[in-house]
């Protein structure tokens, strides 16, 4: 318990890298890690070779378009992969020579930013369609062309002849972190298959919702193979809710009693505009995976509450204070133990606090968020809330 309490407590202390992030520029001492722009096309493979360390197992990597939820922070972005990257050497016990924090500079469409002079990054408007792309593939390629491993395997002809063949492997392994949502998932599928890669967005939120989703069904007192019972009213319909959404709906079909088509049945999905609609033309194409036809088509989470008696209620908007009183005691009542994970970070754009969902609910919330909360005292029982956090899969921990 004291092991998981300092992990908290060292994440709480982290999570001040979202205000390091909005004063990165004014309040810039040492450089770390390296920056990669526009202007270093073709070079870039060479640049890596100016990293003074060879053994580098980690690299992680934003282009500061989508920071926590505080939006295009541009190449203040840089907060996030150095803050991830300590994460990983306090509580992952990794070397602090084996990890690289990267800047990928695309450019920032924050226009108070290329406007300040104290703003490091580029100042011109974000990469877009085959510039930005371009450059991202010789980056990626850049990162396992220094950093692989070269096996030689024997083996012997029919006329027994000796030959050898050799293959290599990747030795370093790049975390996406904090891009947004129009070009997340689309550069996850672009190098998944072929990279030793991982989104930190879509598949460590996801992964973690799913481990949380089962823990909870224990507390309703239902066996984790009953997933696919659950209502999920899930707020956010970008990278990150789309990949919760993705990765409960697997779970489900994995556990064999659903389809994904019958798994989708189960997810209510809402952004601004409330439950996507399939008639939308607006929707990406990972949001229409998850958009309905029906009369919940349009709703807002109040609407969607009271029709369809949700079970789980997630939050990943980065709109603090979303969930309303009436939103959760709507899902309260009609649920003996309702599933509430405002997830958002930092803790000032969590959905709802901990002593809300518990006073609301009546005592009733099983309770689980981003950024962690003090305990809560409520009716004679205090309430230790726990955390919901895509760092609980991070390599090392």
């Amino acid at each position: 318990l004291s092991q998981l309490e300092s992990l908290s407590h060292l994440y709480l202390f982290i999570f001040q890298v979202g205000d390091a992030c909005l004063k990165f520029g004014e309040s810039f001492r040492d450089p770390r890690g390296m920056y990669f722009n526009y202007h270093d096309r073709g070079d870039m493979a060479a640049m890596m070779y100016n990293w003074p360390h060879a053994d580098v197992h980690v690299i992680v990597v934003t282009d500061g378009s989508r920071i926590l939820g505080l939006g295009d922070l541009g190449a203040n972005g840089m907060g996030i992969p150095i803050g991830k990257l300590a994460l990983y050497c306090a509580a992952g016990g990794i070397a602090p020579h084996r990890v690289l924090p990267v800047m990928f500079d695309a450019g920032t469409n924050n226009e108070s930013l290329l406007n300040d002079p104290t703003y490091l990054g580029m100042k011109h408007n974000r990469l877009d369609g085959d510039e930005y792309f371009d450059m991202l593939d010789e980056f990626v390629h850049a990162c396992y062309a220094r950093w692989y491993e070269t096996h030689d395997s024997h083996y012997f002809s029919p006329s027994n002849h000796m030959h050898t063949s050799t293959t290599t492997r990747p030795n370093v392994f790049i975390q996406f972190e904090d891009f947004s949502s129009d070009k997340a998932k689309f550069i996850l599928d672009r190098y998944k298959n072929d990279r030793l890669c991982f989104n930190d967005d879509i598949q460590g939120t996801g992964a973690v919702c799913v481990a949380g989703a089962m823990a909870a069904l224990t507390l309703q007192g239902k066996r984790i193979s009953e997933l696919g019972e659950q209502r999920f009213l899930i707020a956010g319909a970008g990278s990150a809710g789309l990949g919760v959404a993705r990765k409960l709906a697997e779970a489900i079909v994995h556990q064999g009693k659903y389809s994904f088509e019958q798994a989708l049945e189960k997810f209510w999905v809402c952004d601004v505009n409330g439950v996507l609609a399939a008639d939308n033309k607006n929707l990406t194409e990972e949001q229409r995976v998850f958009a309905r036809d029906d009369d919940t088509a349009g709703l807002d989470l109040k609407q969607v509450a009271d029709k369809v008696k949700p079970t789980a209620l997630l939050g990943l908007t980065a709109c603090g204070g979303l969930f309303q009183r009436d939103l959760v005691e709507s899902i309260s009542r009609n649920c003996e133990r309702p599933i509430i994970f405002p997830l958002s970070n930092p803790t000032s754009s969590a959905e709802c606090t901990a002593e809300q969902a518990y006073e609301w609910s009546g005592g009733k919330a099983i309770f689980a968020s981003g950024s962690p909360f003090d305990s809560v005292r409520y009716g004679g029982t205090t309430y230790i809330p726990s955390q919901c956090n895509n760092m609980f899969v991070f390599p090392g921990l």
